[in-house]
């Protein structure tokens, strides 16, 4: 594919050295293309732009996440940093009383893993706060909601309800509803919850466009994006206000894709927004125990999680979704849903269409080959591993060897493209190398990384945001690296992260992002 990018003038980025190349201090770009590489008495463009001294890498891409989410919870109550429910409780407390009449209680971002007490919390915890405003709250991986005893009731959700499959509704120890709400049981709260406006989803993401800048992001894989969100998109495209390119996969809901698929893929003539894949969801999540294992929970023997998708309906919709030339994205957390998502993907995927299997958190030794073979790319976040090592045992119990196996994906001889699931984890792409070269947490710990046969290079970390999700997302030939005839997108660093110790990462700031040639965000 070649780009078409109208911009003609040419801009002769300078005073810089390039992450692989010391010796080269200057960059010359013409129509968001990047011409000529060398020295810059040798170069001349239109204008002039000093980088400081900084080290240009390709642009960073985040190859997992959720664009309006992420706006969105810029906005909603962060309940992230809570260490018990009565901290949410007293935060709710303040929150509610500037509530308009009718109006729900949202908030997200609590994780009962980081409590003393790391049970699931009670609607009558939110019933405390108020009976009359209904509440939901999302847990930090989205895959379960704590909701109070009026959200239930306005839901029209009793003990009789039916569950959809893939959900659960949980009970406490009398049989009546907690309040906890697991994976497709949420959507019984669909029908009620006020739905967010084209105008409100607009300003959310034109509020995550700046932030993602910031940490040097000119790229994004969009982890399932509705049909008004791709309006939005071509929308701030025309308006010039999109800011970063987007790779979009569709969400799995026909008013979405039906349009796609009948015409195929669409792929914008500057590069800025490519509609070539479909985003399904096999499984849940492991904090909340909806992952789905090969055996039981090691900390819940009755519970293996959940399988929400029929399989042989979803082999037929993979192959028809790469016989129209559409990539198929499949969420699969747990080893049981790893290997019934190869199976899958054995059966009905094209291995021309790079499926990937998004998140490939936990393997069975016996499928760690079988992405290679298959030609099915593992979509990985590195900041999970670090986020999720302090209880995964808990979860897995021995198992966890077989969690985050990026060395070992890589020694198969597939990529792995790198991404955060961001807002569930930060969407900073330094802290994803970091997490990748150590294993470790921002404290350091552990000394020498969990399980760090797994830890990869700085080089490969380096790969799994910038040439990796290039390859994932078809855009290999003008994304991903810094050469002639290359998009110019770059993400320039204080540090070259290949020449300091690997605790110095975190360290490291981002000077300026550039997209498409122009300067989007300066220190």
């Amino acid at each position: 594919m070649s780009l078409n990018i109208s911009n003609t003038s040419s801009s002769c980025f300078i005073n810089c050295s390039l992450f692989d190349n010391p010796n080269v201090n200057a960059i010359l770009c013409k129509g968001g293309i990047i011409k000529k590489i060398g020295l810059s008495h040798e170069i001349a463009g239109d204008k002039i732009i000093d980088l400081q001294g900084g080290v240009v890498y390709p642009g960073f891409t985040d190859s997992h996440l959720h664009l309006l989410e992420l706006g969105k919870s810029l906005k909603t109550l962060d309940l992230r940093n809570s260490s018990d429910p009565k901290q949410i409780l007293d935060i709710l407390q303040q929150k509610i009383k500037n509530l308009n009449k009718d109006e729900w209680l949202h908030g997200w971002g609590w994780d009962q893993n980081n409590w003393e007490n790391p049970g699931y919390p009670h609607k009558i915890m939110l019933d405390s706060v108020s009976l009359d405003v209904p509440i939901c709250l999302k847990r930090i991986d989205g895959h379960a909601a704590w909701v109070n005893s009026k959200a239930l009731k306005i839901a029209g959700i009793t003990k009789t309800s039916t569950i959809p499959r893939g959900g659960k509704l949980l009970r406490d120890d009398e049989g009546e509803l907690s309040g906890i709400l697991i994976d497709n049981a949420m959507e019984l709260l669909n029908p009620v919850i006020p739905k967010t406006s084209i105008e409100e989803k607009k300003t959310a993401i034109l509020d995550a466009l700046p932030y993602l800048n910031r940490l040097g992001i000119t790229s994004i894989h969009d982890a399932g994006t509705d049909f008004e969100t791709l309006e939005i998109l071509k929308q701030l495209i025309n308006e010039k206000l999109l800011t970063i390119s987007v790779y979009a996969m569709l969400t799995d809901d026909p008013e979405t894709y039906e349009k796609y698929l009948t015409s195929g893929p669409f792929i914008e003539k500057s590069g800025s927004l490519t509609i070539k894949s479909l985003k399904l969801y096999l499984d849940g999540a492991l904090g909340s125990r909806g992952a789905a294992l090969l055996s039981s929970y090691n900390d819940d023997p009755e519970n293996c999680g959940l399988i929400l998708l029929d399989t042989e309906k979803t082999i037929e919709k993979v192959s028809k979704f790469n016989t129209a030339g559409f990539q198929v994205c499949l969420h699969c957390i747990g080893d049981r849903a790893n290997r019934i998502g190869l199976d899958i993907f054995e059966k009905g995927g094209n291995k021309s269409l790079r499926n990937r299997i998004e998140h490939a958190q936990i393997i069975h030794p016996d499928d760690l080959n079988r992405f290679s073979k298959l030609g099915v790319i593992p979509s990985m976040q590195p900041i999970h591993c670090t986020s999720d090592m302090s209880w995964i045992k808990n979860r897995l119990g021995t198992r966890d060897k077989n969690s985050y196996k990026w060395g070992s994906l890589l020694r198969s001889g597939t990529i792995i493209p790198g991404g955060s699931d961001a807002p569930i984890e930060s969407p900073s792409p330094i802290e994803g190398i970091y997490a990748a070269v150590t294993r470790k947490n921002s404290s350091g710990f552990p000394k020498d990384g969990w399980q760090s046969s797994q830890c990869l290079s700085v080089d490969q970390a380096i790969q799994m945001y910038t040439e990796w999700p290039a390859h994932a997302s078809f855009q290999e030939n003008f994304r991903g690296k810094i050469k002639p005839g290359f998009r110019a997108d770059f993400s320039v660093l204080s540090q070259n992260l290949s020449s300091i110790h690997s605790e110095e990462i975190l360290s490291t700031k981002v000077l300026f992002t550039i997209v498409n040639g122009k300067l989007v965000y300066s220190s």
